[in-house]
């Protein structure tokens, strides 16, 4: 607790605040690297990482007219600056959740307006709300959450092209107030500094292990944070030095090299370009591709916990499939389920385990939530996240036992505990999903080669049982043999959620059958009833394609734009080799949209299109297919190999 409560009581601007690439991230890493010392580990190293960062230098809101009054207000990570770096005054209009419709019902338009947006979950962050915003001329755009506590300031990446600020939830309803009663003039002024080439930091302290020290076992939390980070993820960063301070106190000594990691790049780095959606997440994605890309042959598990130590009522265990049994019987064995009840099922992107994850490396991550939703909900990523309202010792504590013994008993196991069967299994339940929506889906080839894996993994594990007293040598010619298994079939199981089942792109990851699984029955769906000459029905059915539950509030060049920098950028960062095919049926919806409320008109260019479309899914599907049946050939290989 006391290194939470220090690490979220510095006296940087922002509450505490720490940017990646910023001199604040530069001053954290070497406070958590001085700390690292003085619990004489082996060796403590602090290494940079190129990134995009930036400076809020100032941002305002101020009231005009009818009454003279500043608001508290911040701009959204990576806002554009006002132009010719003055302040915008002009009308505020409010347009409700920022959809196509909101736009088009403001009398006179919002042409050079600044419009008050109420954040909402489909329309995720902003994004398709301030674009639209933008595509209707608006010179600036406020925006508050409602799901937040009506104090808190509330502050996330903002991939938008015209300044974007936070306001609370009770000045947003002050000027809701004021403008039932008439027109409202506000004032807006932003000066962010966008730096290319930043210096972010990760922090390693290392006890090396005394038999196979090349392989290694990671506890990592990312010390960047929006304002003070008391849960998001200072917790974090105290666990991992109180799992190597209980170790170093109990003489332990590990046969495995035991890494404690802190990492910055998390909440709001831009990556290598500006350009780039895919902007967290990075310290994990830099750090196996450009610091240390040799580790991924030497982690043999990486844990890696978020938004950890607060009062919850779920521990969320996200990991590979190898794993999830092993976790399983730590989680019992520490007795998680007397204060949370323990959830473990498979990776998400949201966290740093993802980076560690497409570097084929067995990875998990933690975080906690609560049965209510409230503790996250109404203080995640705001001024209001302080450590008195939100950390539990008792939890905390808890994420330091579950990772500090998992660790150990991985550090001090002779054959590691991978159970590679569950690897096949997790894409059979994926093809089983698959074929039972679209049953003429050729999935042949890869359950031939699930068959061939599991044949093999089930051979290896035989012969494993059979050498009675295995030599040091053979421990870690299988164990290797296993990790090469590993880091050839993991990075082929999952792709990025583009919406299927979060509509934020990125927030969830799906099995690689998943999209199609999702889309290609809608697709069926929209074709038969276009037929039928019902295009009621195919509205419904295409509404439900990914991406379109946002997509639909959104005009078509603005939807172009928003895919385009999620799945067209060159800087997709680690979403490059992750991203499902994304079948574009917008155009279709308006048209049959259209048709549909005027009770008539010809259907068949958007049977023509979808169908061409369907086509074109069915081949990408193919493609996936071969992907995923080579990985799990090579696998099987590798395993087979003498």
């Amino acid at each position: 607790m006391d290194l939470t409560s220090r690490l979220s009581s510095f006296s940087f601007e922002y509450d505490g605040e720490v940017v990646p690439g910023s001199y604040e991230d530069f001053y954290t890493a070497s406070y958590i690297k001085a700390e690292m010392e003085a619990l004489e580990l082996d060796e403590v190293t602090m290494e940079p990482f190129k990134l995009v960062s930036w400076d809020y230098r100032s941002a305002s809101v101020e009231i005009t007219s009818p009454v003279t009054q500043n608001i508290r207000a911040r701009s959204m990570a990576n806002s554009p600056s006002t132009p010719n770096g003055g302040a915008v005054e002009s009308e505020l209009v409010f347009v409700g959740l920022g959809r196509t419709q909101d736009y088009e019902n403001v009398p006179g338009g919002v042409e050079g307006k600044i419009v008050l947006i109420e954040r909402s979950v489909v329309m995720w962050y902003t994004t398709p709300s301030v674009r639209e915003a933008a595509y209707h001329g608006a010179a600036a755009a406020l925006a508050y959450n409602p799901y937040r506590d009506p104090e808190a300031l509330n502050v996330d990446t903002a991939h938008n092209d015209i300044p974007t600020l936070s306001i609370t939830g009770n000045d947003a309803a002050y000027l809701k107030e004021l403008l039932e009663e008439g027109p409202v003039q506000v004032k807006v002024d932003v000066d962010n500094a966008i730096t290319e080439n930043a210096d972010a930091y990760a922090v390693c302290g290392f006890i090396y292990g005394s038999k196979y020290p090349d392989e290694y076992i990671i506890f990592e939390g990312h010390h960047d944070h929006w304002w003070c980070g008391s849960n998001d993820d200072n917790a974090a960063v105290a666990s991992v030095l109180a799992i190597a301070k209980a170790i170093k106190d109990a003489g332990i000594t590990p046969k495995r090299t035991l890494v404690f990691m802190t990492l910055s790049g998390h909440e709001s780095g831009t990556g290598g370009s500006k350009e780039s959606f895919w902007d967290w997440g990075l310290g994990s994605y830099y750090f196996m591709t450009s610091v240390h890309p040799e580790w991924a042959q030497k982690i043999v598990m990486s844990f890696c916990s978020d938004d950890v130590g607060i009062w919850a009522d779920y521990m969320y265990v996200e990991t590979t499939p190898e794993l999830q049994g092993f976790l399983r019987k730590v989680a019992f064995d520490t007795q998680v389920q007397k204060l949370m009840y323990p959830v473990i099922y498979t990776p998400v992107s949201s966290f740093d385990s993802w980076g560690f994850y497409m570097a084929g490396v067995p990875a998990c991550s933690i975080y906690c939530g609560a049965l209510s939703a409230i503790v996250e909900e109404a203080y995640y990523h705001t001024d209001l996240a302080t450590v008195e309202r939100l950390i539990s010792p008792e939890h905390l504590k808890m994420d330091a036992a579950f990772r500090g013994v998992g660790g150990l008993r991985l550090s001090q196991a002779e054959i590691l505990p991978y159970e590679l069967t569950e690897t096949g299994k997790e894409v059979r339940e994926a093809v089983d999903k698959l074929l039972g929506v679209v049953p003429d889906a050729d999935m042949a080839g890869v359950l031939a080669a699930l068959d061939e894996f599991d044949a093999a993994a089930k051979e290896l594990q035989a012969h494993i049982k059979s050498i009675k007293k295995p030599t040091k040598e053979q421990v870690a010619a299988l164990n290797a043999k296993m990790h090469l298994a590993i880091n050839t079939v993991n990075p082929y199981l999952w792709d990025q959620d583009i919406g299927v089942e979060n509509p934020y792109p990125g927030w969830c990851s799906v099995s690689k059958f998943e999209t199609y699984a999702h889309d290609l029955p809608l697709l069926r769906l929209a074709i038969d009833a276009l037929e039928r000459g019902d295009p009621a029905a195919a509205e419904i059915a295409l509404e439900g394609m990914t991406t379109m539950d946002w997509g639909e509030h959104v005009s078509y060049p603005v939807y172009l734009d928003i895919v385009w920098l999620f799945a067209g950028t060159p800087y997709l960062n680690w979403a490059t080799g992750h991203l499902p095919w994304l079948t574009d049926v917008h155009q279709e919806h308006s048209s049959v949209e259209e048709k549909a409320q005027s009770n008539g008109g010809d259907l068949s260019w958007e049977i023509s299109s979808l169908s061409e479309k369907l086509d074109t899914a069915f081949e990408k599907l193919g493609m996936t297919s071969l992907d995923v049946s080579d990985a799990f050939n090579e696998g099987a290989m590798v395993l087979s190999a003498p």
